[in-house]
């Protein structure tokens, strides 16, 4: 008896350790939602054109990966467009005198499935340069929380007279022109980027069609800018597409507690202001 029971003890502890060992297994092997990664495999795309009927704003989130992921957002609120004329003033604002309920809302994205926003501006606008801003206001990403604004991309596009123009005029062949040269000018400048590192030391390379041989960086946690504006050398400055290398660095005291860390690389139009902004996410911080 006594050697019975000291194998069913012995068999019981194994059982015991079995379960305890699988049960660790699996929540070893149980998907870590890092919203890095969960960033990167959605992709956002944004675009301004101009018709009869005014500026239009077209954007979209694409997700990428292989599973469905859920978008969060604090309210039925999902997207803002604003524009700004040449002085940097506000003269359009898509939900400004407008209500929604402050509830938390979800949009789920299958596989391959898209998000799409389509906003038409018809405000009597003067002729001019304007800047127009995209941005879906996303909160959490399977149930993930953030505060930066990787979905936000600022466009420029040139109004003619009033907005419109006439078939066949003159007035319609020199803005057409206009418009091509601007849409060109926001065509995207960065592609084939990667991203190595980690805990505040980060390596971005890529190709960029840079601007006067350079482009610039800043980064920032959604809450502080921890890099301030900095430029870059491109590799082949007369190439259409050239080469770089970006090292970032970050010291760990600096480093957010929680929240994702966000680098924005852009070029800057003749007047200095940013253009071809592009939202990279180096790294993800979660308070224990």
């Amino acid at each position: 008896m006594a050697c019975s029971n000291s194998d069913d003890a012995s068999e019981s502890e194994t059982d015991n350790n079995n379960e305890t060992e699988e049960t660790s297994n699996s929540e070893s092997e149980e998907p870590s939602d890092n919203i890095v990664a969960l960033i990167e495999q959605l992709t956002f795309e944004a675009e301004v054109v101009q018709g009869k009927d005014g500026i239009m704003a077209e954007f979209s989130i694409t997700n990428d990966a292989e599973e469905p992921v859920i978008l969060g957002f604090n309210s039925s609120l999902k997207y803002d467009v604003i524009v700004e004329n040449q002085d940097g003033e506000e003269v359009y604002k898509y939900s400004e005198g407008q209500a929604f309920t402050q509830q938390l809302t979800m949009e789920e994205l299958e596989p391959g499935e898209k998000l799409e926003a389509n906003e038409t501006v018809n405000e009597e606008l003067p002729p001019g340069d304007y800047n127009v801003t995209m941005t879906f206001l996303v909160t959490s990403i399977n149930d993930q929380p953030f505060e930066s604004k990787p979905f936000e991309i600022s466009k420029q596009t040139t109004i003619g007279q009033g907005g419109e123009t006439s078939s066949g005029s003159e007035e319609a062949e020199e803005l057409d022109e206009e418009l091509e040269t601007s849409q060109g000018d926001n065509e995207e400048a960065f592609r084939d980027l990667t991203l190595e590192g980690e805990n505040g030391s980060y390596t971005v390379s890529g190709e960029v069609n840079a601007i006067d041989g350079q482009f610039f960086y800043m980064v920032e946690d959604g809450h502080n800018l921890l890099i301030e504006e900095e430029a870059v050398q491109v590799e082949d400055p007369g190439a259409e597409w050239s080469s770089f290398k970006t090292e970032v660095t970050i010291p760990e005291e600096d480093l957010p507690n929680r929240g994702a860390l966000i680098m924005t690389m852009f070029n800057k139009d003749e007047e200095g202001q940013p253009t071809q902004m592009n939202f990279v996410p180096l790294d993800n911080f979660d308070a224990q």
